[in-house]
């Protein structure tokens, strides 16, 4: 049913039709639940998982929904390809101008130079050079990049082969729900 569900909304990207539903979300909160959510599975294979978040992070403007998906996606992709005794930090940090940064960098296995656009791409999956049977279809990247895009942002990569990947998001001030400070009432 996942599966079926991560065609779905790579159809619905690419056909403009990606209904989004957004809201206020508090982004610390969510990036925080992710990394929970994975901190299990990652501790199991002897990966350790940390999150850097600054206590001023704003809030977001953007569909709750989505932004888990790419976190999850992200996070579950990194777990996947970085072997035992490795590390995985989601680090979160306000841009200049307002804009966020948030990235998601690991000691996986890397991509090499000519598989970074290709592996963007759905459907795209690149060698395991561990030999080890990963499951997956390819689109966690893909669906990523289409979701953030969706949210006015850009994802990047940077890999080097047996060093690490970094993925980058990209989101633009317009995003960020930047609150004045309660001034108190003096009669």
């Amino acid at each position: 049913m996942e599966l079926i569900n991560e065609v779905l909304d790579v159809f619905k990207v690419e056909a403009g039709a990606m209904e989004m539903n957004e809201d206020d979300v508090d982004l610390a909160a969510m990036m925080k639940e992710c990394a929970a959510l994975m901190k299990d599975g990652a501790r199991k294979v002897e990966i350790e998982l940390r999150v850097f978040i600054p206590k001023n992070l704003p809030e977001f403007r953007g569909d709750s929904r989505r932004l888990k998906q790419i976190f999850l996606n992200l996070l579950s992709n990194a777990i996947k390809f970085t072997p035992a005794g490795g590390r995985i930090t989601l680090d979160a940090s306000i841009k200049d101008g307002g804009g966020l940064k948030i990235a998601v960098a690991d000691t996986s296995i890397g991509i090499e130079p000519g598989d970074l656009s290709r592996i963007l791409l759905p459907f795209e999956q690149i060698e395991d050079r561990m030999k080890h049977t990963t499951q997956g279809t390819g689109l966690g990247l893909a669906l990523s990049k289409s979701l953030t895009e969706l949210h006015g942002g850009t994802l990047s990569l940077e890999s080097k082969p047996s060093v690490g990947t970094t993925v980058t998001l990209g989101f633009p001030p317009e995003r960020t729900l930047v609150t004045q400070p309660r001034l108190p009432l003096h009669p």
